[in-house]
């Protein structure tokens, strides 16, 4: 069920909802602070459902009202019978509210028997609470969540062993976010820019990956998602068995097998599965940068991140440029000066800032 657009009423009728306000889990929490991860701005509606469920009764665990007044109806019929053939006259409540009313309105009337009601009021009442006692399932005290976050600036590439033994490896300016330790039935990660991930296996715990509103859900394998803000999202199987969807539009979901890729957009806007060249996906793990055909515009964010570093670009008209090469373990200054040949532009490096100019 898709709950992106749940209103106040949607949540309160909802019983995975009520189960976490009035029962919460483990589970729970993790499922549902990940749904406040994914749809913030259903923050207020979910405030306003929390305080109707827990200023209403828990209807899983009540007795009926024809149950509660068929009670009230046998300690009343028993009552009459015990009382003079004077009071044999009197009209017999159908139901707690009619007792009370009765007893509030005539109490000099029926003082004779009103020590008795209470008493079987009080018995009843106990029981109740028996009831509702020892039906009640047990509370699971839930364990605290931690969020955790790791990055790397641009410049920087990192690799982190997570607490299931799956290992993720960090390109420069990207990060992650997952549950410390995994709490839950499911291993959660929210990727922003670019990550290799070698999954441990576990088939009763799947490894699922968050880019925007898409998912990449694994068992044990291993696949690059590259996800950066704003641009296209290539997720590349190396090896075993992955499920792509988008949690937007319900026909775009694939199954991946290694050589696959899907690349598409954040929001459904397109969706394409092809093959790909592994060299070229995974050459940033060994210090290698490919340029194949690649446009200016995206060469330049690459070399941006990969350095850490401003270039700007001055007098650049031809917009159909792209740039070719491999260039392993270099610094900044070689590529430049293997590229501005081909692409006819002088450089100049100042720190952190470059400035490209083509050549008129």
């Amino acid at each position: 069920m898709d709950k992106s657009n749940f209103s106040v009423e949607d949540f309160v009728l909802d019983s995975d909802f009520r189960e976490w306000i009035l029962y919460p889990n483990n589970q729970r929490n993790v499922r549902w602070e990940l749904y406040l991860e994914k749809y913030p701005d259903r923050i207020k509606e979910i405030q306003i459902a929390r305080a109707i469920v827990l200023n209403i009764r828990k209807t899983d665990h009540q007795i009926k009202e024809d149950d509660i007044a068929s009670l009230w109806t046998k300690i009343d019929t028993k009552l009459v019978d015990q009382v003079s053939e004077d009071t044999e006259k009197s009209a017999i409540p159908i139901n707690s509210q009619a007792t009370i009313k009765r007893y509030t309105q005539e109490s000099s009337q029926r003082n004779f028997n009103y020590p008795l009601l209470k008493i079987a009021a009080i018995v009843l009442l106990a029981a109740l609470l028996g009831f509702l006692y020892y039906s009640l399932p047990e509370r699971e005290i839930p364990q605290e969540i931690n969020w955790l976050t790791y990055s790397t600036k641009p410049g920087v590439k990192s690799s982190v062993t997570l607490s299931d033994g799956s290992v993720v490896k960090l390109n420069a300016g990207s990060s992650i976010r997952y549950v410390q330790n995994f709490v839950g039935e499911t291993r959660e990660i929210f990727l922003e820019g670019e990550a290799f991930f070698e999954v441990a296996h576990d088939k009763l715990k799947p490894f699922i990956v968050h880019t925007q509103d898409i998912t990449t859900k694994a068992l044990g394998t291993s696949f690059n998602i590259k996800a950066n803000i704003s641009e296209k999202i290539e997720i590349s199987l190396i090896t075993g068995k992955v499920e792509v969807k988008s949690q937007e539009v319900q026909e775009f979901m694939d199954y991946l097998i290694p050589g696959e890729q899907v690349i598409t957009f954040a929001k459904g806007h397109s969706w394409e599965k092809d093959v790909f060249d592994q060299e070229n996906v995974i050459a940033w793990m060994y210090q290698t940068i490919i340029f194949d055909a690649t446009p200016l515009p995206e060469a330049i964010k690459i070399l941006e991140n990969w350095f850490g570093v401003t270039i700007t670009v001055n007098q650049f008209k031809d917009q159909n440029l792209t740039l070719s090469g491999k260039f392993k373990g270099e610094t900044l200054k070689n590529i430049l000066e293997g590229l501005s040949y081909t692409a006819r532009f002088d450089y100049e490096i100042e720190g952190k800032e470059i400035q490209i100019n083509f050549k008129q």
